[in-house]
């Protein structure tokens, strides 16, 4: 009998129940993998979606200032290129922050009825709303001195996107009626080279700069999920551990069986450590079925309960990574164990 026929009798054989304890070490391996990656997957698809939301809404990949949008356009061809003016407000008693775009801005902003050719405010500002217009309240600044504007603006329009954080307190009105002094900025969306830039002295800031707070808060929860990830994998290979010493203890007459027959000791442990990854493996398998399951299953939660249309995706190159270690760690810890007994004779294994 060559050593695969040995290696696959050996992992699922039915005698003496070893069929049902392999079976069970590999469905015990295939759950706790199928959590892992799922709630891993899980996690990361929500930091993503987060930072999807910023970039598009709030703060773009690059923002520039002191350029004009031609000279902006000719270095990012390919990219969308927009201009937008910024400044503060008080509405109804309440600050805003302004943003005064044109036809070409390209910020997520989806407005719900009316039109952009006035003001554009939030579904919330709407609904709280006491009379047709509100009371307008901005700076100017004119030959250095800041003057008050105050005035009626009756809203053109009602917007919504996909941050509802900036839908809180961001209006939109449009570019021409930007008061003086407001910040000019031309945005970038999808690229964040920064180098042609640079070479020219150009002013700009990235979206992690300008929301360097939320994201050292990401960058920490990142952290903290690695750190979970290892506890995870720990207490997978713990219990690994725990189901080899199992495994190799219902196949010692096994084992003492191929000794007596004189079958070299480097080919018994090869058999025995192949037996019992391959049952491993079978795990693996029935995980990836697992967590196709559980990812779907939490694509359905988040579009149906959260409103949230983004999929989980499993990370498989992640996963392939974890199960090659631990299938490594694995051969180690059950050659280990197998070379405890290196020392005993056959008789002292048969009377222990």
């Amino acid at each position: 009998m060559n050593t695969f026929s040995f290696i696959r009798r050996y992992s699922f054989s039915r005698y003496n129940r070893h069929f049902a304890s392999s079976l069970k070490i590999a469905i015990s391996f295939s759950l706790s993998m199928a959590v892992l990656m799922v709630i891993l997957s899980v996690m990361q698809m929500l930091q993503t979606s987060r930072f999807d939301a910023i970039r598009d809404v709030k703060s773009f990949d690059i923002t520039i200032k002191g350029a004009s949008l031609d000279e902006v356009k000719a270095l990012y061809p390919d990219e969308s290129v927009f201009r937008y003016k910024e400044g503060y407000a008080l509405i109804d008693g309440n600050a805003y922050c302004v943003r005064y775009i044109d036809s070409d801005y390209d910020g997520g902003v989806d407005i719900l009825f009316g039109t952009p050719d006035g003001m554009l405010i939030p579904y919330g500002l709407y609904m709280h709303m006491k009379s047709p217009s509100l009371d307008f309240s901005t700076i100017s600044r004119v030959d250095g001195r800041s003057i008050p504007i105050s005035r009626k603006v009756e809203p053109s329009g009602v917007y919504t996107t996909s941050l509802s954080s900036f839908d809180s307190y961001y209006v939109f009105m449009p570019y021409d009626s930007a008061p003086a002094g407001c910040i000019e900025l031309v945005a970038v969306k999808g690229s964040e080279e920064t180098g042609m830039l640079e070479e020219r002295g150009i002013g700009f800031e990235t979206w992690k700069e300008k929301e360097r707070t939320l994201y050292s808060a990401f960058a920490l929860e990142s952290f903290m999920m690695f750190l979970v990830l290892l506890i995870l994998l720990l207490i997978v290979y713990v219990e690994i551990l725990g189901e080899a010493r199992v495994f190799l203890r219902n196949k010692r007459k096994e084992r003492l069986e191929l000794r007596i027959l004189g079958m070299a000791g480097w080919r018994i442990d090869l058999i025995f450590i192949s037996s019992f990854l391959l049952i491993l493996f079978f795990g693996l398998v029935l995980s990836v079925l697992l967590q196709e399951v559980g990812a779907r299953g939490f694509s359905y939660i988040m579009h149906s309960s959260f409103s949230l249309y983004k999929d989980v995706y499993i990370d498989y190159s992640l996963f392939f990574l974890i199960s090659i270690v631990f299938l490594f760690l694995t051969a180690i810890t059950v050659y280990i164990l197998l070379r405890r007994n290196e020392g005993k004779s056959i008789m002292e294994e048969l009377h222990d």
